[in-house]
């Protein structure tokens, strides 16, 4: 292939990928803003609101295991064609989906194809790097995030202007799918990933397969766990500890937002010249001090900064660890990259719940020592991100 044809290849790869992880986000992004309209219309308190959006985290990890046997059955490429669409489908649903065991059975459904399509389109990104040998995986969920808050944006907006529900998701989700489908056409086909089938990865560092998996769960578990507690307890920590308004408290979710969204674009670049696994350890433990300053000190520019400090830090670990997972070869058609992001989600959605529950006993500063924790965990885990450098490399 000429280099002119090399580098219109990878232009189209990379849009399809990139197209795929705008569409799973702006998807995701939709949803929250309308939480309060789907509990009101199925007139739900919030007890049973709890109990709906928790098959959305059963779905979510029931997908990600699903999409091992479906990327052998189908391919990457195959997976996240009809995954897009389903989760959009998904979408559209939820406005019809009136009463508790309706609109659980949707989130769930909702859930299991943004399970299944995260794996998959993960998965394509690793093709795409070991196709071109280029660093893309940060950037791409860097781009998850922009599209994650540009959904959450729209949704806004179309609730302040008042569109129905009805119109609005289904719209938003017709959209999706006109916008991304011609473009996931030049996503990379089985073939075009590797000349050669893949043989099962070489133990690195003297650790076997099993305990780098392990490592790995544990970099995707902290990790995951530390940005869902930010993402959700950030805003009452500020109002209830610290004692901001609720104007200011909702900065922090922006403060964190921002600075892992700045750290995923740059981790690409940065991990070419300094080994991931620094970068992972390095970063997850600076995350862990700037959390237990601002819970020392308990003042609102100490936390607003640490949480900032926290995104910028943690904000490669997720991105680099998956990169490490896809290129993790378990055995014929199968990589780490699954259990991985299963391990993932799981920690977004224990972290949360264990520091409510927490929270209630012992208070909000103690309960963000969990966080604190599970970031020495990942750093701990860093370890399995180790490349295998060879020189001129």
């Amino acid at each position: 292939m000429s280099a002119t044809a090399t580098t219109q290849s990878l232009g189209r790869s990379r849009a399809a990928v990139t197209a795929t992880f705008a569409a799973h986000a702006l998807v995701a992004g939709s949803v929250g803003p309308w939480i309060p309209r789907l509990k009101a219309e199925s007139h739900l308190d919030a007890a049973g609101l709890g109990l709906a959006l928790t098959g959305y985290a059963v779905g979510l990890v029931l997908g990600t295991r699903l999409a091992g046997p479906a990327l052998r059955w189908a391919g990457g490429r195959r997976v996240v064609r009809g995954g897009i669409p389903l989760f959009a489908a998904g979408l559209a649903a939820l406005p019809y989906a009136e009463g508790l065991s309706a609109l659980t059975a949707a989130f769930a459904a909702l859930g299991l194809a943004s399970g299944l399509l995260d794996v998959a389109m993960n998965t394509e990104v690793v093709a795409v790097e070991q196709r071109f040998d280029r660093r893309i995986m940060s950037t791409m969920h860097g781009t998850w995030s922009v599209a994650m808050l540009a959904g959450a944006v729209l949704a806004a907006a179309a609730l302040a202007a008042g569109i129905s529900i009805r119109v609005a998701l289904p719209l938003v989700a017709a959209l999706l799918v006109a916008g991304s489908f011609p473009i996931l056409r030049w996503l990379p086909s089985p073939h075009e990933a590797r000349s050669e089938p893949p043989e099962a990865t070489a133990p690195v560092g003297g650790r076997s397969r099993t305990g780098r998996v392990f490592l790995l769960c544990l970099v995707g578990f902290g990790a995951f766990l530390t940005e869902g507690v930010a993402a959700e307890w950030s805003a009452v920590y500020l109002n209830e500890s610290v004692g901001t308004n609720l104007a200011t408290a909702g900065l922090g979710v922006v403060a964190f937002s921002v600075g892992m969204t700045i750290s995923r674009f740059a981790a690409d670049r940065l991990s070419l010249r300094f080994d991931p696994a620094v970068l992972v350890r390095v970063g997850t433990t600076v995350a862990a001090v700037a959390l237990i300053t601002a819970v020392v000190v308990n003042e609102a520019i100490v936390t607003m900064a640490a949480l900032i400090i926290i995104g910028l830090s943690i904000g490669p670990a997720v991105p680099l660890a998956f990169r490490s997972a896809g290129s993790l070869v378990l055995g014929p058609g199968r990589t780490a990259l699954g259990l991985v992001v299963t391990a993932g989600y799981v920690g977004s959605i224990v972290g949360p719940l264990t520091v409510g529950f927490t929270a209630d006993q012992l208070g909000l500063r103690t309960a963000f020592a969990i966080p604190a924790a599970t970031c020495l965990l990942a750093a701990i885990g860093a370890g399995a991100l180790r490349e295998e450098r060879t020189p001129g490399t």
